[in-house]
């Protein structure tokens, strides 16, 4: 993946903007008369090296007069300063309350910036590739930071966006490849795409809890990340907002409610899901999406907190080395292959408050231990009617044990009055099971729903069973 070229961008943003004449000069500036009582700054010539040229350092007056009237100076416009290459340090007064679009774009000279707490918003790009620049000093009335606003400040350590900032814009600080700390204010409610892009020294991040959305490669290529907190309210993460983040090994999810994701694809860490070796759950979170925890094949344990109530589609798929799982009784659904080819599970309790397992939600996990009652999961709580449902535990090619005959590997099984049908293979291949207690509420016997139980020997029929499916009984040597 490689970062779109922002120059055919700059140079649309360009060409769509009438060049126009400055209104006057005064001191060392240009300015443009925006209203009866304020002016902006601005340049002697459009996209000209020349403007400014030989400034080094400056300081911007509040006030300027001009054929007898004093003027308030409110804003610095449109590429005021761009290009200045010799400019190393500017002044800003409490006056101006807004940094225009490439305000100061390529000033590669320029070391530290001041943006007094006058100032209500930072246009586009307005200090990109401002090569030099080490210090940036935000005030606390900005609320949004603009497209590549900061992009290419490559001599940029560290950043404190205050909390007046609800917004941080497309590629906002990408490639500041020297940016080891950032700080993100309570109020941000949203990261835009690219926004942190290849911060390559960048070790750790932590979302305040006001962040809704990460945009699609958000945190991309930041290399030497290695851990991540997640503030509670995000809902959205965009496509590969982690990617080649090869370096995280650490993740704590806050999240309590965040959407998902409709591949393994676009889920946040794919790609870099082997390296992660420690997953923590907050104390709020109540959804675990779908794909989450995809193949993190380094994940040796995981404990999930009260407050979870379903287990998404595939969110703990392949995690090889996951030897155990709490899961609490908050939980109501276990979603489709939610822990297939958990390969090193041995033991999982699932209790009675879960009304849902997906289809071969612990298939392929050859040495699970069931340590439920036998009036709890799995069959009183695969659905709301009680239904054995084979599919959920189906054994594949390779006979892996089935969670239903873990349980019955003690060689008794007693169902509970919730079940009113034992569905298709339900204890296909359950060769320790020696005898099974149907109830009263059973009507329908699925096809092969015992097949191959070779050491059953006894077995009850109850007068309410209306229906018996093929080969229900088939192999069953011992009976």
């Amino acid at each position: 993946m490689r970062k779109p070229f922002l120059l055919s961008l700059l140079v649309a943003l360009l060409t769509t903007i009438a060049t126009h004449a400055y209104d006057f000069k005064s001191g060392d500036f240009y300015y443009n008369i925006t209203s009866d009582t304020t002016v902006e700054v601005t340049y002697q010539e459009q996209w000209s090296e020349s403007n400014y040229q030989g400034l080094t350092t400056a300081t911007i007056p509040e006030t300027v007069t001009y054929n007898g009237t004093t003027y308030s100076v409110t804003s610095i416009g449109y590429g005021a300063f761009e290009y200045c290459l010799s400019l190393t340090s500017i002044t800003i007064p409490n006056s101006v309350t807004s940094i225009g679009e490439l305000a100061f774009y390529d000033c590669s000279s320029l070391t530290s910036i001041t943006i007094p707490n006058s100032v209500t918003s930072i246009g586009n790009y307005a200090f990109s590739s401002c090569s030099s620049l080490t210090s940036i000093t935000i005030g606390n009335s900005v609320t949004s930071i603009g497209y590549g606003a900061f992009n290419g400040c490559s001599s940029l350590t560290s950043i404190t966006i205050p909390n007046s900032v609800t917004s941080i814009g497309w590629y906002a600080f990408s490639d500041c490849s020297a940016l080891t700390s950032v700080t993100i204010g309570n109020s941000v409610t949203s990261i835009g795409q690219y926004a942190f892009y290849n911060c390559s020294s960048l070790t750790s991040i932590t979302l305040s809890n006001s962040v809704t959305s990460i945009g699609s490669y958000a945190f991309y290529d930041c290399s030497s990340l290695t851990s991540i907190t997640m503030g509670n309210s995000v809902t959205s993460i965009g496509y590969g907002a982690f990617s080649s983040c090869s370096s995280i090994t650490s993740v704590i999810w806050n999240a309590k409610n965040c959407a998902g994701w409709s591949d393994v694809a676009n889920a946040p860490f794919y790609g870099i899901r082997a390296n992660i070796t420690s997953f923590t759950f907050g104390e709020e979170v109540e959804t675990i999406p779908l794909y989450l925890c995809y193949g993190m094949s380094s994940l040796t344990s995981i404990t999930l907190p009260n407050s979870v109530t379903s287990i998404g589609e595939r969110a703990f798929y392949n995690c090889s080395s996951l030897t155990s799982i709490t899961i609490p009784n908050s939980v109501t659904s276990i979603g489709r292959y939610a822990f297939f080819y958990c390969s090193s599970l041995t033991s999982i309790t699932i209790p009675n408050s879960v009304t849902s397992i997906g289809e071969y939600a612990f298939s392929n996990v050859p040495n699970i231990v069931y340590n439920g009652t036998a009036t709890g999961s799995p069959w009183g709580a695969r659905s709301v009617n009680g239904y054995v449902d084979g599919y959920f535990v189906y054994a594949d090619d390779t006979k892996t044990k089935l969670l239903a005959c873990s349980a019955a590997a003690t060689g008794e099984v007693t169902l509970p009055n919730s079940v009113t049908s034992i569905g298709d293979l339900a204890f296909y291949g359950c060769s320790s099971l020696t005898s099974i207690t149907l109830p009263n509420s059973v009507t329908s016997i699925g096809g092969g729903a015992f097949y191959n139980c070779s050491s059953l020997t006894s077995i009850t029929i109850p007068n309410s069973v209306t229906s018996i499916g093929w080969y229900a009984f088939s192999d069953c040597s011992a009976l």
